[in-house]
């Protein structure tokens, strides 16, 4: 079982590998002046490489053996376990160590093929001497939190893979801020490409902290929110030229012209990195916006049950 999984992690660089190469190539043939029929085959290379990489990678983030079963169901029993500790009303802290007792209990029906999983399992059946169920909760949040993820071989794909995304996006990124510094001339196009690999930079850069604190020290990652890596570094591309647009209306606001300075990419660089590291906070922040902007109208009974009052 280990050595198909090697196999799938073996596909996945092999493919992350050719996108990379293609991706430079088309970067480093725009830079030389390259014909327009080979860099036109050069971008189709790439396409092809970045879909087969994307997809298949896709297909591995989301194991559904039984070690990634029943890794997920320990996730989430640590999770509720953790609130149960920090809950001070000691009947909703008893709710929660019940429900992280019910996703136990799919864990024990299952026969997960990694060793340490199954000594993980033989912990957690040990029950305490004295019959407390702080006192076990205590010792199986212990167990759990000193069990490392990457050890699991399903979950470990699914991290070098999600790994993989992140480097491509800061590699993409980066790429694409040389080719608008050395290539691009007219400064309000060179702050567009700015503000997305900037945005692109930021996000993939959080989601490699985000990662390592959830394997290392949180020791609580889940396969399930493989969407929420993949989107993320796009998201903060599209964040890199909201905050583009917020830069040149507001610089239009308050000078009535385009703005022309040769700083205005860097900053706009730097906002979208911003953006894109912080891209929660700045779509909340946004959502907030758009509320205020956008009030929802009244209901027409609303509109009615108003004027029968008055």
């Amino acid at each position: 079982m280990d050595g198909r999984k090697d196999v799938r992690l073996a596909s996945v660089l092999i493919l992350f590998g050719l996108s990379i190469f293609a991706l430079s190539s088309l970067c480093f043939g725009l830079i030389v002046d390259t014909p327009l029929n080979l860099l036109a085959s050069a971008a189709l290379l790439t396409t092809i490489t970045l879909l087969v990489f994307w997809l298949t990678s896709i297909w591995f983030a989301q194991p559904n053996d039984a070690d990634s079963v029943c890794w997920e169901a320990l996730h989430q029993s640590l999770v509720v376990w953790r609130q149960a500790l920090t809950e001070q009303d000691d009947m909703r802290a008893r709710r929660f160590y019940e429900q992280g007792k019910g996703s136990l209990s799919l864990v024990q029906t299952s026969e997960p093929d990694c060793q340490q999983l199954k000594r993980l399992l033989q912990q957690l059946s040990i029950k305490s001497e004295e019959g407390d169920w702080q006192v076990e909760l205590a010792y199986q949040v212990g167990v759990l939190s000193a069990v490392n993820p990457f050890t699991i071989p399903s979950v470990r794909l699914a991290i070098w893979v999600q790994t993989l995304w992140q480097l491509w996006a800061i590699i993409a990124g980066a790429l694409a801020a040389l080719i608008a510094w050395s290539e691009v001339e007219q400064l309000p196009l060179r702050a567009l490409i700015y503000a997305v690999s900037g945005g692109t930079l930021g996000a993939s850069l959080y989601n490699l902290r985000t990662l390592a604190d959830h394997i290392a020290v949180q020791r609580d990652y889940s396969t399930r929110f493989w969407v929420d890596y993949l989107t993320r570094p796009f998201l903060g591309a599209v964040l890199g030229v909201v905050v583009y647009a917020f830069a040149v209306g507001l610089a239009w606001t308050l000078t009535l012209q385009s703005p022309t300075g040769t700083q205005m990419p860097k900053v706009v660089f730097a906002l979208g990195f911003l953006s894109g590291y912080a891209l929660r906070s700045v779509l909340t922040w946004l959502n907030g916006i758009a509320k205020t902007v956008f009030r929802p109208a009244p209901s027409p009974s609303h509109e009615q049950s108003s004027s029968s009052e008055g």
